[in-house]
């Protein structure tokens, strides 16, 4: 997956929400995420965490096609 897949893989899951996915390895399989949506507001950390991991599951190794191996996740809400 490049860069622009994985921020547009994101931000259409959660509409209104900004994602900047930033390549860790090099390898395109690996990624920082960090996430602002309003959405997350009255969400536990964990919850935020689980929705990203939610999204990007399909392709992630042993729970969807492989593309993606390892996902840092940082949220935040909008305001």
């Amino acid at each position: 997956m490049q860069q622009v897949e994985v921020e547009a893989w994101v931000e259409s899951a959660l509409a209104g929400s900004s994602c900047t996915a930033e390549d860790l390895t090099g390898t395109s399989d690996h990624w920082r995420l960090r996430v602002s949506w309003n959405g997350f507001a009255g969400m536990s950390l964990l919850q935020q965490h689980r929705r990203v991991m939610d999204i990007m599951r399909p392709r992630m190794e042993g729970g969807g096609d492989g593309a993606v191996h390892a996902v840092e996740i940082h949220t935040k809400t909008e305001e």
